[in-house]
Protein backbone atom coordinates (compact mmCIF):
# COMPACT_ATOMS: atom_id res chain seq x y z
CA UNK A 1 0.00 0.00 0.00
CA UNK A 2 1.79 3.27 -0.69
CA UNK A 3 -0.01 5.43 2.09
CA UNK A 4 -1.80 4.54 5.23
CA UNK A 5 -5.39 4.34 4.39
CA UNK A 6 -7.79 6.53 6.48
CA UNK A 7 -11.78 6.21 7.45
CA UNK A 8 -14.09 8.75 9.07
CA UNK A 9 -17.00 6.92 11.43
CA UNK A 10 -19.48 9.72 11.86
CA UNK A 11 -21.48 9.09 15.33
CA UNK A 12 -20.11 8.19 18.47
CA UNK A 13 -22.74 5.86 19.67
CA UNK A 14 -22.05 2.13 20.86
CA UNK A 15 -22.06 1.01 16.94
CA UNK A 16 -19.54 4.24 15.95
CA UNK A 17 -17.13 3.62 18.73
CA UNK A 18 -17.22 -0.56 17.65
CA UNK A 19 -16.73 0.31 13.95
CA UNK A 20 -13.40 3.20 14.95
CA UNK A 21 -12.05 0.33 17.46
CA UNK A 22 -11.93 -2.27 14.44
CA UNK A 23 -10.62 -0.41 11.73
CA UNK A 24 -7.61 0.96 14.05
CA UNK A 25 -6.72 -2.27 15.47
CA UNK A 26 -6.74 -3.39 11.68
CA UNK A 27 -4.37 -0.66 10.70
CA UNK A 28 -6.56 2.33 9.26
CA UNK A 29 -6.02 5.56 10.13
CA UNK A 30 -9.15 6.31 12.25
CA UNK A 31 -11.30 9.45 12.96
CA UNK A 32 -14.38 9.22 14.97
CA UNK A 33 -16.90 11.97 14.74
CA UNK A 34 -19.47 13.25 17.49
CA UNK A 35 -21.64 15.83 17.28
CA UNK A 36 -22.91 16.03 21.06
CA UNK A 37 -20.01 16.90 23.96
CA UNK A 38 -20.27 13.10 24.86
CA UNK A 39 -19.85 9.83 23.38
CA UNK A 40 -22.50 7.09 23.53
CA UNK A 41 -26.14 8.57 22.29
CA UNK A 42 -28.76 6.44 23.61
CA UNK A 43 -26.22 4.20 25.43
CA UNK A 44 -23.83 6.91 26.79
CA UNK A 45 -24.36 8.73 30.23
CA UNK A 46 -27.00 11.49 30.40
CA UNK A 47 -27.85 13.77 33.33
CA UNK A 48 -31.51 13.33 34.03
CA UNK A 49 -32.01 15.51 36.97
CA UNK A 50 -29.20 17.01 39.02
CA UNK A 51 -26.66 14.04 40.97
CA UNK A 52 -28.53 11.48 38.71
CA UNK A 53 -26.96 10.39 35.88
CA UNK A 54 -27.55 6.85 33.44
CA UNK A 55 -28.27 5.95 30.15
CA UNK A 56 -31.44 6.28 28.27
CA UNK A 57 -31.24 2.81 27.27
CA UNK A 58 -31.49 -0.06 30.45
CA UNK A 59 -30.53 -3.54 29.33
CA UNK A 60 -27.65 -4.97 27.66
CA UNK A 61 -29.44 -7.80 26.88
CA UNK A 62 -28.65 -7.98 22.98
CA UNK A 63 -24.83 -6.98 22.93
CA UNK A 64 -22.80 -9.39 21.80
CA UNK A 65 -20.36 -11.67 23.28
CA UNK A 66 -17.64 -11.52 20.21
CA UNK A 67 -17.68 -7.73 20.11
CA UNK A 68 -16.97 -7.67 23.82
CA UNK A 69 -13.65 -10.12 23.43
CA UNK A 70 -12.49 -8.82 20.47
CA UNK A 71 -12.60 -5.20 21.54
CA UNK A 72 -11.34 -6.77 25.01
CA UNK A 73 -13.84 -4.50 26.86
CA UNK A 74 -13.24 -6.03 30.15
CA UNK A 75 -9.80 -5.58 30.14
CA UNK A 76 -10.66 -1.59 29.42
CA UNK A 77 -12.97 -2.03 32.37
CA UNK A 78 -16.14 -2.85 31.83
CA UNK A 79 -17.69 -5.02 34.45
CA UNK A 80 -21.03 -7.16 35.51
CA UNK A 81 -23.39 -7.44 37.67
CA UNK A 82 -24.38 -10.70 37.27
CA UNK A 83 -28.10 -11.54 39.17
CA UNK A 84 -30.05 -14.77 39.47
CA UNK A 85 -32.62 -12.43 39.17
CA UNK A 86 -32.53 -11.36 35.41
CA UNK A 87 -35.85 -9.66 35.01
CA UNK A 88 -39.25 -9.88 36.38
CA UNK A 89 -42.96 -9.17 35.09
CA UNK A 90 -46.00 -7.81 37.02
CA UNK A 91 -49.34 -9.54 36.91
CA UNK A 92 -52.11 -8.52 38.96
CA UNK A 93 -52.02 -11.17 41.33
CA UNK A 94 -48.04 -11.88 41.58
CA UNK A 95 -44.93 -10.57 40.21
CA UNK A 96 -43.10 -13.34 37.82
CA UNK A 97 -38.94 -13.99 38.22
CA UNK A 98 -37.48 -14.71 35.63
CA UNK A 99 -34.03 -16.54 36.59
CA UNK A 100 -31.28 -18.01 35.37
CA UNK A 101 -32.04 -21.25 36.93
CA UNK A 102 -34.66 -22.62 34.24
CA UNK A 103 -35.73 -25.03 37.45
CA UNK A 104 -37.09 -21.65 39.16
CA UNK A 105 -38.89 -20.30 35.50
CA UNK A 106 -40.33 -23.81 35.28
CA UNK A 107 -42.53 -23.90 38.71
CA UNK A 108 -43.52 -20.59 38.00
CA UNK A 109 -44.67 -20.95 34.45
CA UNK A 110 -46.76 -24.46 35.52
CA UNK A 111 -48.73 -22.50 37.78
CA UNK A 112 -50.46 -20.23 35.24
CA UNK A 113 -51.57 -23.38 33.95
CA UNK A 114 -50.66 -27.34 33.85
CA UNK A 115 -47.92 -28.33 31.41
CA UNK A 116 -47.48 -24.55 30.38
CA UNK A 117 -43.82 -24.72 30.61
CA UNK A 118 -43.82 -27.72 28.76
CA UNK A 119 -45.52 -25.91 25.89
CA UNK A 120 -43.69 -22.89 26.49
CA UNK A 121 -40.31 -24.25 26.27
CA UNK A 122 -41.42 -26.19 23.40
CA UNK A 123 -41.93 -23.32 21.40
CA UNK A 124 -38.77 -21.96 22.37
CA UNK A 125 -36.92 -25.01 21.58
CA UNK A 126 -38.56 -24.87 18.44
CA UNK A 127 -37.88 -21.21 17.39
CA UNK A 128 -33.94 -21.98 18.13
CA UNK A 129 -34.12 -25.07 15.98
CA UNK A 130 -35.98 -23.08 13.14
CA UNK A 131 -32.46 -20.06 13.72
CA UNK A 132 -30.18 -22.89 13.75
CA UNK A 133 -31.25 -24.25 10.38
CA UNK A 134 -32.49 -20.94 8.64
CA UNK A 135 -28.53 -20.15 7.91
CA UNK A 136 -28.77 -16.72 8.73
CA UNK A 137 -25.69 -14.92 10.64
CA UNK A 138 -25.80 -11.48 12.08
CA UNK A 139 -22.40 -11.05 11.15
CA UNK A 140 -22.46 -11.69 7.14
CA UNK A 141 -24.74 -10.08 4.37
CA UNK A 142 -28.80 -10.94 4.84
CA UNK A 143 -30.90 -12.60 2.25
CA UNK A 144 -34.06 -12.19 1.02
CA UNK A 145 -37.39 -14.00 3.10
CA UNK A 146 -38.01 -15.45 0.10
CA UNK A 147 -34.40 -17.07 -0.11
CA UNK A 148 -34.70 -17.98 3.55
CA UNK A 149 -37.81 -19.87 3.01
CA UNK A 150 -36.69 -22.09 -0.17
CA UNK A 151 -33.66 -22.90 2.05
CA UNK A 152 -35.99 -24.99 4.28
CA UNK A 153 -36.52 -28.45 3.34
CA UNK A 154 -38.41 -29.97 6.52
CA UNK A 155 -42.15 -30.11 6.51
CA UNK A 156 -42.23 -29.03 10.56
CA UNK A 157 -39.72 -26.30 9.74
CA UNK A 158 -41.29 -24.79 6.98
CA UNK A 159 -44.43 -24.97 8.92
CA UNK A 160 -42.97 -22.97 11.85
CA UNK A 161 -41.14 -20.94 9.44
CA UNK A 162 -45.10 -19.90 7.33
CA UNK A 163 -46.33 -19.33 11.05
CA UNK A 164 -43.67 -16.96 12.36
CA UNK A 165 -43.10 -14.71 9.26
CA UNK A 166 -46.78 -15.06 7.24
CA UNK A 167 -49.09 -15.52 10.50
CA UNK A 168 -48.81 -13.15 13.27
CA UNK A 169 -47.54 -13.06 17.08
CA UNK A 170 -51.25 -13.71 18.56
CA UNK A 171 -52.00 -16.72 16.61
CA UNK A 172 -48.52 -17.87 17.42
CA UNK A 173 -49.21 -18.01 20.72
CA UNK A 174 -52.55 -18.85 20.54
CA UNK A 175 -51.85 -22.04 19.39
CA UNK A 176 -48.86 -23.08 21.13
CA UNK A 177 -49.63 -21.74 24.70
CA UNK A 178 -52.90 -21.66 27.02
CA UNK A 179 -52.02 -19.08 29.97
CA UNK A 180 -52.60 -14.98 29.20
CA UNK A 181 -49.41 -14.96 31.54
CA UNK A 182 -47.21 -17.01 28.93
CA UNK A 183 -48.33 -15.39 26.14
CA UNK A 184 -47.40 -11.97 27.86
CA UNK A 185 -44.01 -13.00 28.94
CA UNK A 186 -43.43 -13.39 25.29
CA UNK A 187 -45.25 -10.57 24.05
CA UNK A 188 -42.86 -8.38 25.68
CA UNK A 189 -40.20 -9.90 24.53
CA UNK A 190 -40.93 -9.79 20.88
CA UNK A 191 -42.70 -6.40 20.95
CA UNK A 192 -40.36 -4.15 22.92
CA UNK A 193 -40.91 -0.37 21.50
CA UNK A 194 -42.14 -2.02 17.97
CA UNK A 195 -45.25 -0.23 16.42
CA UNK A 196 -46.82 -3.15 15.27
CA UNK A 197 -49.75 -4.49 15.92
CA UNK A 198 -49.44 -8.14 17.52
CA UNK A 199 -52.26 -9.31 15.08
CA UNK A 200 -50.21 -8.48 12.03
CA UNK A 201 -48.30 -10.73 9.72
CA UNK A 202 -44.67 -10.60 10.55
CA UNK A 203 -44.86 -9.67 14.50
CA UNK A 204 -43.42 -12.86 15.78
CA UNK A 205 -40.24 -11.71 14.39
CA UNK A 206 -38.75 -10.65 17.34
CA UNK A 207 -38.69 -13.86 18.93
CA UNK A 208 -35.92 -14.82 15.96
CA UNK A 209 -33.67 -12.29 17.37
CA UNK A 210 -32.29 -14.38 20.26
CA UNK A 211 -32.25 -17.65 17.79
CA UNK A 212 -30.07 -16.01 15.19
CA UNK A 213 -27.48 -14.62 17.67
CA UNK A 214 -27.55 -18.58 18.70
CA UNK A 215 -26.55 -19.65 15.21
CA UNK A 216 -24.38 -17.46 14.54
CA UNK A 217 -22.08 -18.12 17.51
CA UNK A 218 -18.71 -19.80 16.24
CA UNK A 219 -17.18 -23.27 17.83
CA UNK A 220 -16.56 -22.91 21.18
CA UNK A 221 -18.54 -19.31 21.40
CA UNK A 222 -19.63 -18.55 24.81
CA UNK A 223 -23.68 -18.79 24.30
CA UNK A 224 -24.30 -18.84 28.05
CA UNK A 225 -26.20 -15.39 27.94
CA UNK A 226 -27.29 -16.61 25.05
CA UNK A 227 -29.35 -19.16 26.39
CA UNK A 228 -30.41 -17.39 29.56
CA UNK A 229 -34.16 -18.60 29.61
CA UNK A 230 -36.47 -15.49 28.57
CA UNK A 231 -33.69 -13.24 28.36
CA UNK A 232 -30.27 -13.83 27.34
CA UNK A 233 -28.77 -11.03 29.88
CA UNK A 234 -24.98 -10.69 30.13
CA UNK A 235 -25.46 -8.93 33.66
CA UNK A 236 -25.57 -5.42 34.27
CA UNK A 237 -23.28 -3.23 33.75
CA UNK A 238 -21.47 -1.69 36.78
CA UNK A 239 -21.90 2.02 36.35
CA UNK A 240 -25.10 1.86 33.87
CA UNK A 241 -25.59 0.97 30.04
CA UNK A 242 -22.65 4.43 29.56
CA UNK A 243 -20.33 1.45 31.07
CA UNK A 244 -20.41 -0.21 28.21
CA UNK A 245 -18.94 2.87 26.33
CA UNK A 246 -16.62 3.80 28.68
CA UNK A 247 -14.82 0.87 28.13
CA UNK A 248 -15.79 1.23 23.87
CA UNK A 249 -14.09 4.43 23.95
CA UNK A 250 -10.98 3.16 26.51
CA UNK A 251 -10.83 0.68 24.04
CA UNK A 252 -10.92 2.60 20.29
CA UNK A 253 -8.56 5.41 22.00
CA UNK A 254 -5.84 2.48 22.90
CA UNK A 255 -6.14 1.41 18.78
CA UNK A 256 -5.26 4.48 17.97
CA UNK A 257 -8.48 5.67 17.05
CA UNK A 258 -8.97 9.80 16.85
CA UNK A 259 -12.16 11.21 18.37
CA UNK A 260 -13.84 14.43 18.39
CA UNK A 261 -16.98 15.48 19.87
CA UNK A 262 -18.72 18.53 19.86
CA UNK A 263 -18.28 18.87 16.46
CA UNK A 264 -21.00 17.80 13.79
CA UNK A 265 -20.37 16.81 10.36
CA UNK A 266 -22.11 19.22 7.38
CA UNK A 267 -21.66 17.00 4.12
CA UNK A 268 -19.78 13.74 3.27
CA UNK A 269 -17.29 14.86 0.27
CA UNK A 270 -16.93 13.18 -3.06
CA UNK A 271 -14.34 13.14 -5.26
CA UNK A 272 -16.06 11.55 -8.78
CA UNK A 273 -17.96 8.70 -7.91
CA UNK A 274 -16.30 8.17 -4.61
CA UNK A 275 -15.71 9.75 -1.03
CA UNK A 276 -13.16 12.24 -0.42
CA UNK A 277 -13.41 12.53 3.24
CA UNK A 278 -16.33 15.01 5.49
CA UNK A 279 -16.99 18.29 5.56
CA UNK A 280 -17.00 19.70 9.17
CA UNK A 281 -19.52 22.65 10.67
CA UNK A 282 -17.01 24.94 12.08
CA UNK A 283 -15.20 24.57 8.33
CA UNK A 284 -12.55 21.49 8.73
CA UNK A 285 -12.68 19.30 5.92
CA UNK A 286 -11.22 15.44 7.06
CA UNK A 287 -10.11 13.62 3.58
CA UNK A 288 -10.58 9.49 4.05
CA UNK A 289 -11.02 6.70 1.34
CA UNK A 290 -13.28 5.58 3.26
CA UNK A 291 -16.75 7.00 5.16
CA UNK A 292 -19.35 5.07 7.73
CA UNK A 293 -22.41 6.73 9.03
CA UNK A 294 -24.18 5.42 12.18
CA UNK A 295 -26.63 8.19 11.53
CA UNK A 296 -30.40 7.16 10.92
CA UNK A 297 -30.44 6.47 7.02
CA UNK A 298 -33.60 8.75 5.84
CA UNK A 299 -31.26 11.28 8.11
CA UNK A 300 -28.03 10.85 6.69
CA UNK A 301 -29.86 10.78 2.90
CA UNK A 302 -31.55 13.81 3.63
CA UNK A 303 -28.88 16.23 5.94
CA UNK A 304 -25.39 14.65 4.62
CA UNK A 305 -25.44 14.09 0.79
CA UNK A 306 -25.58 16.34 -1.48
CA UNK A 307 -27.06 13.44 -3.83
CA UNK A 308 -29.35 11.51 -2.32
CA UNK A 309 -28.96 8.61 -4.24
CA UNK A 310 -25.64 8.58 -3.42
CA UNK A 311 -26.90 6.06 -0.85
CA UNK A 312 -29.45 4.35 -2.76
CA UNK A 313 -29.89 4.93 -6.49
CA UNK A 314 -33.42 5.63 -7.22
CA UNK A 315 -34.71 5.18 -3.36
CA UNK A 316 -35.66 7.09 -0.65
CA UNK A 317 -35.52 5.58 2.79
CA UNK A 318 -38.74 6.61 4.52
CA UNK A 319 -38.29 8.41 7.86
CA UNK A 320 -39.14 6.81 10.72
CA UNK A 321 -41.38 7.69 13.57
CA UNK A 322 -41.65 6.27 16.93
CA UNK A 323 -43.56 6.33 20.11
CA UNK A 324 -40.74 6.15 22.84
CA UNK A 325 -41.14 8.26 25.86
CA UNK A 326 -38.09 8.30 28.56
CA UNK A 327 -38.83 8.63 32.42
CA UNK A 328 -36.86 9.34 35.43
CA UNK A 329 -38.04 9.16 38.67
CA UNK A 330 -35.45 10.53 41.88
CA UNK A 331 -36.28 8.59 44.59
CA UNK A 332 -35.91 8.32 48.25
CA UNK A 333 -36.38 4.74 49.00
CA UNK A 334 -37.17 1.85 47.08
CA UNK A 335 -40.62 0.94 46.45
CA UNK A 336 -42.38 -2.44 47.08
CA UNK A 337 -43.02 -5.20 44.82
CA UNK A 338 -45.76 -7.45 45.63
CA UNK A 339 -46.06 -11.11 44.45
CA UNK A 340 -42.76 -12.06 45.03
CA UNK A 341 -41.53 -15.39 45.63
CA UNK A 342 -40.26 -16.13 49.54
CA UNK A 343 -36.79 -15.54 48.84
CA UNK A 344 -36.70 -12.67 46.41
CA UNK A 345 -36.75 -9.12 48.34
CA UNK A 346 -37.81 -6.12 46.45
CA UNK A 347 -34.36 -4.78 46.11
CA UNK A 348 -33.14 -7.54 43.88
CA UNK A 349 -36.01 -7.34 41.22
CA UNK A 350 -35.80 -3.56 41.06
CA UNK A 351 -32.17 -3.91 40.17
CA UNK A 352 -32.57 -5.82 37.36
CA UNK A 353 -35.31 -5.18 35.11
CA UNK A 354 -39.38 -5.43 35.96
CA UNK A 355 -42.02 -5.13 32.83
CA UNK A 356 -45.26 -3.39 32.98
CA UNK A 357 -47.22 -5.31 30.71
CA UNK A 358 -50.13 -7.53 32.87
CA UNK A 359 -51.96 -9.06 30.09
CA UNK A 360 -52.36 -9.36 26.28
CA UNK A 361 -54.76 -7.30 26.25
CA UNK A 362 -53.12 -4.52 28.03
CA UNK A 363 -49.92 -4.77 26.27
CA UNK A 364 -52.25 -4.80 22.95
CA UNK A 365 -54.33 -1.92 23.62
CA UNK A 366 -51.32 0.20 23.97
CA UNK A 367 -50.22 -0.89 20.60
CA UNK A 368 -53.14 -0.04 19.16
CA UNK A 369 -53.67 3.41 20.66
CA UNK A 370 -49.91 4.28 19.08
CA UNK A 371 -50.96 2.89 15.74
CA UNK A 372 -54.17 5.34 16.03
CA UNK A 373 -51.71 8.01 17.05
CA UNK A 374 -53.25 8.28 20.40
CA UNK A 375 -51.30 8.08 23.60
CA UNK A 376 -51.68 4.92 25.45
CA UNK A 377 -54.26 5.28 28.61
CA UNK A 378 -51.93 2.47 30.36
CA UNK A 379 -48.62 2.20 28.42
CA UNK A 380 -46.50 -0.61 28.95
CA UNK A 381 -42.95 0.01 30.01
CA UNK A 382 -40.09 -1.60 30.93
CA UNK A 383 -38.32 -0.30 34.10
CA UNK A 384 -35.34 -0.15 36.59
CA UNK A 385 -33.09 1.01 39.17
CA UNK A 386 -29.56 1.01 37.88
CA UNK A 387 -28.55 2.40 41.11
CA UNK A 388 -29.34 -0.35 43.66
CA UNK A 389 -26.56 -1.93 41.57
CA UNK A 390 -24.10 1.19 40.77
CA UNK A 391 -25.09 3.47 43.99
CA UNK A 392 -22.83 6.63 41.94
CA UNK A 393 -25.84 7.03 39.56
CA UNK A 394 -27.82 8.92 42.56
CA UNK A 395 -27.13 10.96 45.58
CA UNK A 396 -26.00 8.98 48.21
CA UNK A 397 -29.05 7.61 50.36
CA UNK A 398 -31.20 8.21 47.21
CA UNK A 399 -31.76 6.35 43.94
CA UNK A 400 -32.64 6.42 40.01
CA UNK A 401 -35.54 4.72 38.48
CA UNK A 402 -34.95 4.79 34.59
CA UNK A 403 -38.75 3.53 32.80
CA UNK A 404 -39.17 2.93 29.24
CA UNK A 405 -42.16 3.94 27.85
CA UNK A 406 -44.63 2.99 25.21
CA UNK A 407 -46.41 4.08 23.29
CA UNK A 408 -46.40 8.09 23.20
CA UNK A 409 -46.66 8.77 19.21
CA UNK A 410 -44.22 11.38 18.23
CA UNK A 411 -46.94 12.27 14.93
CA UNK A 412 -48.84 14.35 18.02
CA UNK A 413 -46.65 16.91 17.65
CA UNK A 414 -43.84 19.05 19.12
CA UNK A 415 -46.90 21.33 20.70
CA UNK A 416 -48.69 18.59 22.22
CA UNK A 417 -45.69 17.39 24.17
CA UNK A 418 -45.25 20.63 25.19
CA UNK A 419 -48.31 20.80 26.57
CA UNK A 420 -49.02 17.66 27.95
CA UNK A 421 -45.77 15.95 28.45
CA UNK A 422 -46.06 16.99 32.49
CA UNK A 423 -49.47 15.27 32.44
CA UNK A 424 -48.24 11.92 30.86
CA UNK A 425 -45.79 11.81 33.11
CA UNK A 426 -47.58 11.78 36.33
CA UNK A 427 -50.28 9.58 34.28
CA UNK A 428 -47.41 6.52 34.08
CA UNK A 429 -45.91 7.41 37.86
CA UNK A 430 -49.67 6.51 38.70
CA UNK A 431 -49.90 3.42 36.64
CA UNK A 432 -46.51 2.71 38.22
CA UNK A 433 -47.53 3.31 41.94
CA UNK A 434 -50.32 0.82 41.10
CA UNK A 435 -47.98 -1.88 40.41
CA UNK A 436 -45.02 -0.90 42.76
CA UNK A 437 -47.46 0.00 46.34
CA UNK A 438 -45.39 3.04 47.89
CA UNK A 439 -43.82 3.80 44.60
CA UNK A 440 -45.31 8.27 44.50
CA UNK A 441 -44.29 8.91 47.91
CA UNK A 442 -40.84 8.09 47.31
CA UNK A 443 -40.49 10.47 44.14
CA UNK A 444 -38.76 13.72 45.02
CA UNK A 445 -38.78 14.70 41.36
CA UNK A 446 -39.48 13.67 37.50
CA UNK A 447 -37.76 14.27 34.86
CA UNK A 448 -39.72 13.34 31.25
CA UNK A 449 -38.28 13.51 28.15
CA UNK A 450 -40.92 13.64 25.22
CA UNK A 451 -40.37 11.96 22.13
CA UNK A 452 -39.31 15.52 20.41
CA UNK A 453 -36.94 15.49 23.45
CA UNK A 454 -35.63 12.30 22.38
CA UNK A 455 -35.36 12.75 18.95
CA UNK A 456 -33.70 16.54 19.21
CA UNK A 457 -31.31 15.29 22.31
CA UNK A 458 -29.96 11.66 20.69
CA UNK A 459 -30.86 12.36 16.87
CA UNK A 460 -33.11 9.87 16.91
CA UNK A 461 -35.58 10.49 13.93
CA UNK A 462 -38.81 10.56 15.04
CA UNK A 463 -38.28 9.00 18.61
CA UNK A 464 -37.70 5.56 16.64
CA UNK A 465 -35.19 4.18 19.29
CA UNK A 466 -33.96 1.39 15.80
CA UNK A 467 -33.60 4.27 13.70
CA UNK A 468 -36.78 2.62 11.94
CA UNK A 469 -39.50 -0.04 12.56
CA UNK A 470 -37.67 -3.56 13.11
CA UNK A 471 -40.72 -5.50 10.46
CA UNK A 472 -40.47 -7.53 7.84
CA UNK A 473 -40.57 -4.77 5.74
CA UNK A 474 -37.49 -2.74 7.02
CA UNK A 475 -35.49 -6.33 8.10
CA UNK A 476 -33.19 -8.85 6.07
CA UNK A 477 -31.91 -7.38 3.11
CA UNK A 478 -34.50 -4.73 3.12
CA UNK A 479 -32.48 -3.02 5.49
CA UNK A 480 -32.11 -0.14 4.73
CA UNK A 481 -32.55 -1.50 0.56
CA UNK A 482 -31.80 -4.52 -0.96
CA UNK A 483 -29.09 -2.48 -2.51
CA UNK A 484 -27.30 -1.91 0.56
CA UNK A 485 -27.99 -4.74 2.73
CA UNK A 486 -24.23 -4.97 2.66
CA UNK A 487 -23.54 -1.68 4.32
CA UNK A 488 -22.14 -0.47 1.03
CA UNK A 489 -23.69 2.66 -0.30
CA UNK A 490 -24.09 3.16 -4.03
CA UNK A 491 -21.05 5.83 -3.47
CA UNK A 492 -17.70 4.18 -3.45
CA UNK A 493 -16.51 4.56 0.10
CA UNK A 494 -19.58 5.11 1.93
CA UNK A 495 -20.99 2.74 4.30
CA UNK A 496 -23.58 1.66 6.65
CA UNK A 497 -22.99 0.90 10.51
CA UNK A 498 -26.19 2.16 12.63
CA UNK A 499 -28.58 0.33 13.39
CA UNK A 500 -30.66 1.39 10.44
CA UNK A 501 -28.70 -1.24 8.70
CA UNK A 502 -28.30 -5.01 9.53
CA UNK A 503 -28.95 -6.49 11.65
CA UNK A 504 -31.03 -3.31 13.52
CA UNK A 505 -31.77 -1.86 16.41
CA UNK A 506 -30.99 -2.31 19.80
CA UNK A 507 -27.92 -2.50 21.68
CA UNK A 508 -25.66 -5.44 19.68
CA UNK A 509 -22.04 -3.86 18.08
CA UNK A 510 -23.07 -6.32 15.05
CA UNK A 511 -23.69 -3.07 12.53
CA UNK A 512 -20.48 -1.55 13.09
CA UNK A 513 -17.90 -4.76 13.43
CA UNK A 514 -19.83 -5.29 10.01
CA UNK A 515 -19.49 -2.00 8.63
CA UNK A 516 -16.01 -2.39 9.65
CA UNK A 517 -14.92 -5.81 8.18
CA UNK A 518 -16.49 -4.15 4.56
CA UNK A 519 -14.46 -1.41 5.02
CA UNK A 520 -11.08 -3.60 5.77
CA UNK A 521 -12.31 -6.18 2.82
CA UNK A 522 -12.67 -3.20 0.58
CA UNK A 523 -9.64 -1.46 1.72
CA UNK A 524 -7.23 -4.81 0.97
CA UNK A 525 -6.66 -5.64 4.80
CA UNK A 526 -7.46 -9.44 5.55
CA UNK A 527 -10.49 -10.02 8.06
CA UNK A 528 -11.60 -12.83 9.97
Amino acid sequence: MSHLKRAVVIGGGHNGLVCAAYLARSGVQTTLVERRSSLGGAVGSFEYLPGYRAALTNSPGSFEGRVMTELELERHGLRFHRPEVTVAQRFEERTFVGFRDRNRVAEQIEVFQAGEYARYRGLIDDLNDLGSVMGLSVWQRPDSLEELRARLRGAPQRALFEQVFDGSLMDLLDERLRSPHAKSLLMMLALPGTLQSPRERGSALGLMLRPWSMASLLPGEDDTAARSPLRGSVGTPIGSMSAIIDALERSARASGVQITTGCAVREIVKDGDGVRGVALEDGGIIEAEAVVSTVEPSLLQSALLDDPDDLVLGYRVPTPTGSAYKLALALDGLPDVPGLPDDVDPEQVLGSQIRIGSSPEHIEHAILAGLEGRVADEPIMWGMVPSVVSPQLAPEGRHLMSVNVWYAPHSLGAEYWRRHGETFAARCVALLDDQLPGLAARVAAVRGLTPFDIEEEFALTGSNITHGEMTLEHFFDRRPHPAAADGRAALDGLYLGGSGSWPGGYVTGVPGRNAARAVLQDLGFATR
